[in-house]
């Protein structure tokens, strides 16, 4: 099964004409041969794209998702043209970010618009991913770049540590542990505990710290996502560990933070590249936006954490 690019211009632009006359004037071609086109691409995918009347043209099913990847496939064959026109420039491009959840929501808002005030003819577009997905992202070449924590294994790939954030424990203002200033792990020992899923790279942070402390948390309630552990925690269903930067997502509630010690655990966050990449002037930019960004976090007091 193969198609041109024409091909693909033409059946984009059928579909959106109300007649193939209509189409064909918009290509500059005669309505014959757009008619001749139009069969040859409904032979080559074997299945019927258009409902012809004497008046009008109408997609079927299978005409409505063809035109849709058609579309998609022009518009990304002429960006990446355009994009190649202007690489002596190193101005124009797109960037694909895939980022943990947490990063994405306390780090990407200020980092993207800072960069885009530099390069606004560079196209931004952004995943939130689990660390592992991230990490595979960048690695197939889905994702030029992932913002996450530091990998297990880093075959054909490069980390760059840019940052760090402390375990905390979250809880409501009005539970026993909120007033204490800090708080070893022992003293979480015999409270009901909601854990985010074991798929979660914090997860198996705090899971290793516990056992490491020999303190017996069982959780009462796991979920994968932060704003629902954070709901459950601010109902008064417990308590839980987060990083520091996912404490952006717990806005709006009732909760706390409280430095953990004994030890105090950090996640170390950074971006992850391909190896034999060589950075363009923008994504060399958009490195800077990240450490400049997850510096003036590190400097500020949490976002949730009472006085």
């Amino acid at each position: 099964m193969y198609l041109t690019v024409r091909q693909l211009e033409i059946l984009a632009a059928a579909a959106e004409a109300e007649t193939f006359t209509a189409a064909a004037g918009r290509l500059g071609i005669s309505q014959p041969s757009l008619s001749e086109s139009i069969r040859r691409i409904e032979s080559e995918l074997g299945t019927r794209l258009f409902d012809r009347t004497t008046r009008s043209l109408v997609l079927t099913a299978d005409g409505r998702h063809a035109a849709a990847v058609a579309r998609e496939a022009v518009r990304d064959f002429h960006l990446a043209l355009e994009s190649i026109g202007h690489r002596s420039q190193r101005r124009r491009g797109r960037i694909t970010i895939a980022a943990l959840p947490s990063i994405a929501c306390a780090v990407l808002p200020a980092a993207v618009r800072g960069f885009l005030s530099e390069f606004p003819g560079v196209e931004i577009h952004v995943q939130d991913l689990l660390h592992e997905r991230a990490v595979s992202a960048v690695a197939d070449g889905i994702a030029d770049i992932a913002l996450t924590i530091r990998p297990g294994r880093l075959e054909n790939l490069h980390f760059e540590e840019m940052g760090s954030d402390a375990l905390q424990l979250v809880c409501r203002a009005d539970h026993p542990l909120a007033s204490q200033r800090r708080v070893d792990w022992q003293d979480l020992a015999g409270h009901t505990f909601v854990a985010l899923a074991r798929t979660s790279s914090v997860r198996r942070l705090t899971d290793a710290t516990f056992i490491n402390k020999g303190v017996a948390i069982e959780p009462t309630y796991e979920l994968e996502q932060i704003p629902c552990v954070a709901a459950l925690v601010d109902a008064g269903l417990g308590i839980t560990v987060l990083p520091a930067l996912t404490l952006a997502m717990c806005k709006g509630t009732e909760l706390i933070a409280r430095p953990l010690s004994k030890p105090t655990v950090r996640r170390y966050i950074g971006t992850v590249t391909l190896a034999d990449r060589s950075p363009t002037e923008p994504f060399s930019a958009l490195l800077g936006h990240f450490r400049k960004c997850l510096k003036q976090l590190a400097g500020r007091r949490e976002p949730i954490e009472a006085p």
